[in-house]
């Protein structure tokens, strides 16, 4: 509470006006809230001086939406603006290093005698499975706050979060990933004008949180053509060093897009060999 600044704001008042991204702590990976990437200009929150940009929003009306889904964050806000009063914990871009230091501290002391860390993280909300798709073509109005949030993935030394085994709702592609019958296949990509040039794919499962992700297509201009290795059903398992195993769709595509122009994304994926490809989901 030191480190951030209460807003309080009324439900009723219309639109705030804010556009917000995941905001990813640059030193553990975390979902930390919500961070204000922009405010458009003839809106309550310009007009009222609510917000600025580069703020992070990380409690709504005390629901700390640490490791909250991005869905879920959006959906706490949501529900909350029906009230009229709506109290926020704000996180100024001067405390963002400091806050972020202090949101690792839980994951080094036990809450219990036998030693189990903190960090509980709740499975994801998805209302029914969907099949989502998103374009990773060109540069997109999102980067330019993914960059200023999304500079964690720099270090091979950082820790792996959301390590689990592969979950039983994946039937239809069990083996996929196993020795016997893919090979691992480590993937630069440098970012050009036209992007990374791939789109993903996956199918959410309401019981044992986000599925696997793969590539759905490769388009014809960017960087994934260019290079020529990058194929239609790889299912990707590391981005520039951070196991995606549990992360959401649009985690993932938050880290590929917060990728600057010139920068180069290191992707592992997963090929099964054989001719085996997964059915479409």
């Amino acid at each position: 509470s030191e480190m951030t600044k209460t807003v309080e704001i009324s439900g009723e008042g219309g639109p705030l006006g804010i556009h917000v991204v995941p905001y990813f702590s640059s030193l553990s990976g975390r979902m930390l809230g919500l961070f204000i990437r922009g405010i458009e200009e003839n809106s309550r929150s310009r007009r009222d001086g609510l917000f600025h940009e580069n703020e992070c929003i990380v409690k709504i009306n005390h629901v700390d939406l640490t490791d909250k889904t991005f869905a879920q964050a959006q959906d706490i806000f949501r529900q909350a603006m029906k009230f009229q009063s709506v109290i926020l914990e704000v996180l100024p871009p001067y405390n963002r290093e400091q806050y972020e230091k202090s949101a690792i501290a839980p994951l080094c002391f036990p809450d219990n005698e036998e030693g189990v860390p903190k960090t509980k993280i709740p499975p994801p909300v998805h209302p029914k499975p969907a099949l989502k798709t998103i374009n990773l073509s060109g540069a997109s109005s999102l980067e330019a706050g993914m960059q200023a949030t999304l500079q964690q993935a720099k270090s091979p030394n950082l820790p792996h979060l959301g390590r689990k085994l592969s979950s039983p709702s994946l039937s239809p592609l069990m083996g996929f990933g196993n020795k016997k019958n893919a090979k691992k296949i480590k993937i630069d990509l440098k970012k050009g004008p036209e992007g990374l040039g791939f789109t993903v794919v996956t199918r959410d499962s309401s019981v044992h949180g986000p599925g696997p992700i793969f590539v759905k297509n490769i388009l014809p201009k960017g960087a994934a053509i260019k290079d020529g290795r990058l194929q239609s059903g790889d299912r990707i398992l590391e981005v520039n060093g951070w196991d995606i195993t549990g992360r959401t769709q649009e985690e993932l595509v938050a880290m590929l897009r917060s990728t600057k122009q010139g920068e180069t994304v290191c992707l592992i994926v997963a090929r099964q060999e054989e001719g085996f490809l997964p059915r479409e989901l």
